[in-house]
């Protein structure tokens, strides 16, 4: 399809912007900032291909990247948020759909230009993903962020650890339940006197890594598998209701009945797995490529996410996440056209595949396009890794659904309640008690 006679003016705008902005100064480059959160096989890929390959493409221009961990002491999001809240921060950036309401709210994000990407409008931007995939980076009609990874959860497990335990496979076909995963994490567990050498289980929250998203991931699928969508129920807090006692259960049957989890043993959330420390982990599709940082020979196998009854299909519920790239709407005009040209680099434009195919086959992002996932590329990456089949039946099996609160006060309040249980050995009750309490006083 043609582009319409603005998108066409835009598109020309952008380009001599560029050009000028490359110009000005004779030899003076233009320099963009980009932010993402630390995960190794992203930085690896923008540093010795993306940037290089960019810069060579567009010699006015200088890509700065800076990598920022994502949890600890000062986390990526509250850099990124206090760096955005200056009137300054990066050019361009990675981030979790959790933060688009706010920071759309506050001013922070540039619409997604479709002419950059060889779109003729942002309809046709929009349509060009799988229906509802964009709901999370979309407002007004207008794309406010672009995928860098869509997905879901599934359970990876390390099949050495497996074996020398004399555990069989799981099955690939059918999701087992947290009580049997408890019950094989009661195997797994090493320990000799009061050292511990191998946990079964490694939840998404220990000492050193505490992250709300993962927080939140964890315990919202379970809540949700025991009947509940939300910690709020037609607006109002719901924490003391049955399902999210049982959520808090589970959470304390593992940490005490099987012993499966110790968020005190745990030190690295991509290295205790594939290094035996720990048996499983829920995580999405990148999770090997990071994994085999630390161990290239890491064998593991995928099962279907636990439910809490294998035979009952009301419990077949899931969470889903995205990380997105956004364009500061801050940032004077040329850093901007820069960065939508950058971004459209790195990400593909129309009908381009090569570049999802990268991101998929070298950090596991999945970008859900239509064009990539009836590529040639796509069904490769299939046939080599079959475990990731397990995603695409996921979102049929499954009903998954983003988190409504991680990053936020409610948030917060889950965060503290987890670590009662986990770390002051609270009941599951009274951890809902008091998560409803703070629920309310921030309700009122």
């Amino acid at each position: 399809m043609a582009p319409s006679g603005s998108s066409r003016a835009a598109a020309v705008a952008v380009a001599a912007t560029l050009a000028a902005a490359g110009c000005a100064g004779g030899s003076d480059k233009l320099v963009i900032e980009v932010w993402t959160h630390e995960f190794a096989p992203l930085q690896k890929s923008l540093q010795e291909k993306w940037i290089p390959e960019f810069e060579a493409a567009n010699p006015g221009v200088e890509v700065q990247l800076t990598s920022i961990p994502f949890a600890g002491v000062v986390s990526y999001d509250s850099k990124l948020l206090s760096a955005l809240s200056s009137g300054k921060g990066p050019d361009v950036w990675d981030m979790g759909d959790w933060n688009y309401d706010t920071f759309h709210k506050n001013g922070f994000l540039e619409p997604i230009d479709p002419a950059a990407f060889g779109y003729a409008s942002h309809q046709e931007f929009i349509d060009a993903y799988q229906p509802g995939a964009t709901k999370a980076i979309e407002r007004d009609g207008k794309l406010i962020g672009l995928f860098s990874e869509f997905n879901t959860l599934n359970l990876f497990y390390n099949t050495d650890v497996f074996a020398s335990a004399g555990i069989p496979p799981l099955p690939e076909d059918k999701p087992v339940s947290w009580d049997r995963i408890g019950e094989i994490s009661e195997k797994l567990r090493v320990q000799d006197g009061d050292r511990v050498d191998r946990i079964g289980f490694q939840f998404g929250f220990f000492a050193n890594f505490r992250s709300p998203q993962w927080y939140a991931q964890n315990f919202y699928t379970l809540m949700r598998q025991y009947g509940q969508d939300d910690l709020f129920v037609d607006g109002k807090p719901a924490a003391t209701t049955q399902p999210v006692v049982d959520a808090f259960r589970v959470i304390h049957d593992y940490t005490y009945k099987y012993r499966a989890y110790d968020p005190t043993f745990l030190n690295n959330w991509f290295a205790d797995v594939p290094q035996g420390r720990a048996g499983m982990v829920q995580a999405g599709t990148w999770y090997p490529a990071s994994a085999k940082e630390s161990k290239k020979d890491f064998k593991f196998a995928v099962a279907p996410n636990p439910v809490v009854d294998p035979d009952d299909p009301e419990t077949y519920h899931n969470i889903s996440w995205l990380w997105g790239w956004s364009v500061n709407a801050k940032s004077p005009t040329p850093e901007k056209a820069a960065a939508q040209k950058f971004l459209a680099f790195v990400l593909g434009k129309k009908g381009e595949t090569a570049q999802a195919a990268h991101w998929f086959e070298t950090a596991g992002f999945l970008q859900p396009s239509k064009a990539f996932l009836e590529s040639d590329a796509y069904k490769s990456a299939l046939a080599e890794s079959p475990w990731l089949r397990l995603w695409i039946d996921a979102f049929e099996n499954y009903r998954i659904a983003p988190v409504q609160h991680s990053y936020d006060e409610a948030g917060a309040a889950l965060v503290r309640a987890i670590d009662r249980v986990i770390y002051d050995k609270a009941s599951p009750e009274d951890a809902a008690a008091s998560l409803q309490q703070e629920l309310s006083r921030l309700s009122a």
